[in-house]
């Protein structure tokens, strides 16, 4: 079978979730012996515009503005639209992917790929994602940003209506279609998420021995968080609530992994305090050491305020035997609530942080988890073969069903 997946961002041309999950599903399904045409931006426009990645798998990257705007979507659109019907000519896919909408509605005004079966995932409303990135710090939302949100939405429920089958990875995302869009239930189904279990894994020797590698203290209780450094993340609120726990500065040590524009407005903030040596911004993590660090952690934090419709990261940190406390925010309660409850900070508040650190530091024995039943956890539901294989089988079911009509 020949596919399209359309796509705003694809790992490794860009580092996030949802293009982890792109890769990932389609490098799975390329393995099955389907052709798999990813086409997707080129973020800084050295990459090849089109490029064979691995056997049955194949890129197809087209070229955008460097800053967002009317000019960006405007781009995005047209040159999508081109890449995608000269993609068509070239092949004649069975079924088009959509993972984003804006790449999703240029390639729709082609009208090969608008007449081929088409399904979409969902990771999360792409107009509220907006709205937050344009609150300002008083919590305030520019009226130009509504009224263009206004149209990201109308654009996205356009291309979710058009899709013979929905697919997510949390009841939470599929609440949000319904609540947003009124997309009737029976479309969307939900799949299990993924990770790549032979990249994350216990550590070789015990985390100990990872620990020195890295340079960690083995006599305080060590938190790791690796995030994009944007305000719906909820770092502010870890950095506050070490500010005020003297207990969790002498017995706790945060590192904070990623980048983004609050990056030196939060290390302003921990030099302000004085928490220099309880707190360390590490920047961006390299793909090639962030399993390490994983490891290395006693404990992995999300402090999510808002919008998360998975999280992949509870998955790459458990697999590699660490367990996760997390907000309960959006899917995260979904997946550490199976795992044990008690991980979950009551809410988003710095103070709700501080209350569960303190006693995660200062009770250790509640919070004793074996690295193998943390790793057992995720083999046991979630790997890229079980989405792709959940997928494959809607995706048959739909080119059969066009098979048998035509």
């Amino acid at each position: 079978m020949k596919i399209l997946m359309l796509a705003d961002v694809f790992f490794p041309d860009t580092i996030g979730g949802a293009g982890r999950v792109v890769y990932h599903l389609s490098r799975e399904l390329a393995k099955k012996g389907h052709e798999v045409h990813v086409l997707t931006r080129n973020p800084d426009g050295n990459l090849p515009s089109h490029q064979k990645m691995e056997a049955n798998l194949f890129a197809h990257r087209f070229p955008v503005p460097n800053r967002e705007g009317l000019r960006f979507f405007v781009s995005e659109i047209k040159h999508a639209y081109s890449e995608a019907k000269r993609a068509s000519q070239e092949t004649n896919f069975n079924l088009v992917c959509a993972h984003q909408s804006l790449v999703a509605t240029g390639s729709f005004l082609s009208s090969s790929i608008r007449n081929t079966p088409f399904v979409h995932c969902f990771y999360s409303p792409w107009n509220e994602e907006y709205l937050i990135k344009k609150r300002n710090i008083k919590g305030e939302t520019p009226w130009l940003a509504k009224t263009i949100a206004f149209f990201m939405r109308q654009m996205e429920k356009r291309i979710l209506f058009k899709a013979k089958k929905v697919f997510v990875l949390s009841r939470y995302s599929a609440e949000q279609i319904s609540a947003i869009h009124q997309l009737p239930p029976k479309r969307v189904m939900m799949i299990p998420g993924g990770i790549d279990l032979s990249r994350f894994r216990l550590p070789d020797g015990g985390k100990a021995t990872i620990k020195k590698g890295l340079d960690f203290p083995l006599d305080k209780t060590v938190f790791l968080t690796v995030r994009n450094l944007v305000p719906r993340m909820g770092i502010e609120n870890l950095i506050e609530a070490f500010k005020s726990s003297h207990i969790l500065r002498e017995k706790g040590l945060l590192f904070i992994g990623g980048e983004g524009f609050l990056k030196e407005s939060l290390r302003a903030l921990v030099e302000k305090h004085g928490l220099e040596k309880s707190i360390r911004l590490l920047g961006r993590i390299s793909e090639e050491d962030l399993p390490s660090y994983y490891q290395a952690a006693d404990f992995f934090l999300l402090p999510t305020r808002e919008l998360e419709g998975f999280g992949l990261v509870i998955l790459e940190a458990m697999a590699s035997g660490t367990p996760v406390l997390g907000t309960p925010v959006g899917a995260i309660p979904e997946t550490i609530s199976l795992f044990d409850r008690n991980l979950l900070f009551e809410g988003t508040r710095h103070e709700d942080m501080r209350t569960k650190l303190e006693d995660v530091v200062q009770h250790p024995e509640k919070y004793r988890f074996d690295p193998e039943s943390c790793r057992r956890f995720v083999e046991e539901r979630y790997s890229w073969k079980k989405m792709a294989a959940a997928f494959e089988e809607e995706m048959i079911k739909l080119v059969d069903q066009k098979s048998t009509k035509a």
